[in-house]
């Protein structure tokens, strides 16, 4: 029984981290193609780090680190093989005229947006409430295109 569970809670969180990664339906992203930004491993596994960090805590407390194991070890070396897979799957930002698709499971139009900032490798473009901000991880080469881009349809907070 226990097994069956564990096995449910690591698939389920699998399966999240997925719909981000490989979505059964792409959202449609309309609009002129402006620019196509890719998305380095690093940046990947940081837009992806609650799921990583969920996954991982799971499966540390369950592989019996911290009293009884509940997580058989073939599940334990799935579940690590999967997040490293699904980390592995290219990911870049398209931006067209109507909007930004940060993912092929995402399309999010100029208008959620109200003003953007800058710091280091992370874009914040912020929206109308807190839930309605995201945040984008650009490298420095890829930066400079991406907030002159930024400055044509958004504000800055500067």
């Amino acid at each position: 029984m226990i097994d069956s569970l564990a096995s449910l809670l690591i698939l389920a969180m699998l399966a999240i981290m997925a719909a981000k990664t490989l979505p059964i339906v792409r959202a449609p992203v309309p609009g002129d193609s402006e620019l196509e930004v890719n998305v380095p491993l690093l940046f990947r596994l940081l837009s992806q780090r609650v799921n990583v960090i969920c996954i991982l805590g799971v499966l540390i407390l369950g592989s019996g680190l911290m009293g009884e194991r509940w997580i058989p070890h073939g599940l334990f070396m799935f579940a690590v093989v999967a997040v490293a897979g699904l980390a592995c799957f290219p990911n870049r930002y398209r931006f067209t005229s109507a909007g930004i698709s940060p993912s092929s499971a995402a399309f999010r139009p100029w208008s959620d947006f109200e003003r953007w900032d800058a710091v280091g490798n992370q874009v914040l473009l912020r929206g109308h409430g807190r839930l309605a901000s995201m945040k984008l991880y650009v490298t420095t080469n890829d930066r400079d295109r991406v907030l002159k881009l930024l400055r044509r349809h958004l504000k800055s907070s500067r």
